[in-house]
């Protein structure tokens, strides 16, 4: 691993997100991305202090929206082809720890003329943390 400006290593196999249009998402922290073995959007996000909840571990709305952010991500085209969430859903299955690595596998099941469809889970420390699907627009 090697470091990034945030003091977080950057995970093995990944790049650096370089160019941030959301800011919520940039309030979460550095994120990370990389292809896996099928060609499916991986991202990764470590759990910042400020990015937990009161029982120590990630909180919900903060991994809602790198879901979110990584299911339009994996749908969007380009860059200049925005999507936009019509509907996402999840399912909490455990927590993520204060300072662990969030991986998040999104996987595309459909394209239409306007619509993808898709979802995927969140990993961390090998333990399955949320899983998550969705419906999104292309603008």
């Amino acid at each position: 691993m090697s470091s990034n400006k945030n003091s977080y290593p950057i995970p093995d196999g990944y790049k650096e997100i370089e160019f941030q249009t959301e800011h919520h998402i940039d309030h979460i922290g550095k994120g990370f991305h990389k292809k896996d073995a099928e060609g499916n959007l991986v991202m990764a996000f470590y759990v910042k202090p400020e990015n937990g909840n009161s029982g120590g571990v990630a909180h919900g709305g903060m991994l809602m929206s790198i879901a979110d952010y990584s299911l339009c991500s994996a749908a969007m085209e380009s860059r200049e082809k925005y999507v936009a969430t019509i509907s996402f859903r999840s399912e909490f299955i455990s927590g993520a720890k204060i300072g662990s690595l969030l991986e998040v596998h999104t996987k595309i099941s459909k394209h239409t003329k306007s619509l993808v469809f898709g979802g995927g889970i969140i990993m961390s420390e090998e333990k399955k943390i949320m899983h998550f699907s969705g419906v999104v627009k292309k603008m």
